[in-house]
């Protein structure tokens, strides 16, 4: 039995190893899994090097850039994304650069929109705000069918909340990523972004856990007590703590301590999490175009978001082969067992002009991932205010994108991670 007096902290995550890093010696990190980084894993795969989701690191938190570019070495560029619509790509976002399509009756339809569009202010619904901010013509020919394509149909489950640090502003206002201020500002097709000088992007995780005291790989927890304060897991082990900190899914979380009254194992299995399939295409020799990101919101392709990995550093741009992934959003899971999806991505991807022929492609697979994102629902906060006060109580915290049910990046988990174990070691200091 390990330790009384120490804070264990569930999830070696970004916001798991955040919490762990500001805690030093006085903090235990627990990871089920035998490798460490959640969803910021990276993948490698017949040669070619793949992120769980298409990953870049920016940040608004000046400490967490130091912290990271401290950590390792970052290559750092300007971001090249573009948006596919009408047959054209185009440079992101499509509401700034929807006058670069061929079409002209489509322009003049998104241009007539937002000359009469306002800022979304009072907006009940996302679906509200995107018609409200930008014009029903740019709501029509790409956010309303992207963001379908991403969320699902039904937009008006959705909050409005999220949108202003998600949602780039339109052609008419002048906006820049911040990276200063601690508050997420829309990404630009500008932006400079960074990534690992070698690697995926998994070394910067792996780079900030060498960091760690005290890092315990393959320790899945399977019971939290927290009348006696233990945890057992896999192995067997028993870890005493005095404070609990996880970034497991919040409902997970729940499941595991046996004393959650039935109302609170309500709310959290209504949560809703987004479920992706990840379509991971590699080519046998290097990418022939410079963009990193395609947002696809037509038939055309399945993909939402089209992610070419090996533009993210010269490293990875000299290797022979390139990977190419798509997310696609709740996807049918017959076709994940048949290969009926990894042959449309790859049809999608001749579409778009991305590759010229399937023959190029030298192998393929799906990682399913149940839990991509948490989904922005209009209940979902104060769900999630039920669930910590009432963890609380029982001296458990919960951090991190699914740990708060947050639609937040690697950056913001991390700060918040080590936000939280700043404030609990001076708790204990006092």
């Amino acid at each position: 039995m390990s330790g009384t007096g120490q804070i264990v902290v569930i999830g070696a995550g970004p916001a798991g190893i955040g919490t762990g890093l500001a805690l030093a010696d006085r903090g235990l990190v627990l990871e089920g899994c035998p490798h460490l980084g959640g969803l910021c894993s990276t993948v490698e795969f017949e040669g070619a090097v793949f992120d769980l989701g298409g990953h870049s690191f920016h940040t608004p938190h000046p400490e967490v850039r130091d912290l990271v570019f401290q950590s390792l070495d970052m290559h750092e560029q300007p971001r090249q994304a573009r948006c596919w619509s009408h047959g054209a790509l185009i440079p992101y976002p499509f509401q700034a650069h929807f006058r670069e399509l061929p079409d002209q009756d489509v322009v003049e339809e998104c241009a007539e929109g937002l000359s009469l569009a306002g800022r979304g202010e009072g907006a009940l619904d996302f679906e509200d705000y995107l018609r409200g901010r930008f014009g029903p013509g740019i709501a029509r020919h790409f956010l309303l069918p992207y963001n379908r394509k991403l969320w699902g149909g039904d937009l008006r489950r959705l909050a409005v909340d999220w949108a202003s640090e998600r949602v780039a502003a339109p052609a008419n206002a002048a906006e820049t990523f911040a990276q200063h201020g601690g508050r997420r500002t829309p990404l630009q097709h500008d932006t400079l972004v960074a990534y690992p000088a070698r690697g995926g992007f998994g070394e910067i995780l792996r780079a900030l856990a060498r960091r760690l005291p005290n890092l315990r790989l393959g320790q899945a927890v399977q019971r939290i007590d927290p009348l006696r304060r233990e945890i057992v897991t896999s192995t067997g082990e028993v870890f005493r703590w005095e404070r609990l900190v996880s970034s497991l899914p919040i409902d997970r979380l729940i499941s595991l301590l046996p004393d959650a009254p039935p109302q609170v194992r309500v709310a959290a299995k209504s949560l809703e999490a987004l479920p992706l399939a990840l379509v991971l295409i590699v080519c046998g020799h290097p990418v022939d175009t410079p963009i990193q990101r395609v947002y696809s919101a037509g038939s055309e392709a399945p993909a939402h978001k089209i992610v070419l990995n090996h533009n993210s550093s010269p490293y990875l741009r000299s290797l022979p082969r390139h990977g190419i992934q798509a997310e696609v959003a709740r996807p049918d899971l017959r076709g994940l067992a048949n290969g009926d999806l990894e042959r449309q991505v790859v049809r999608g991807l001749c579409t778009l002009g991305l590759i010229r022929s399937p023959s190029e492609v030298q192998a393929s697979k799906v990682i399913y991932v149940p839990r991509a994102y948490p989904v922005p629902t209009a209940g979902r906060d104060a769900t999630v205010r039920v669930l910590t006060d009432w963890l609380e109580q029982r001296a458990i915290s919960s951090v991190g994108r699914f740990g708060e049910w947050a639609y937040i990046n690697c950056d913001e988990a991390l700060f918040r991670g080590l936000r939280l174990g700043a404030k609990l070691s001076s708790r204990n200091a006092a």
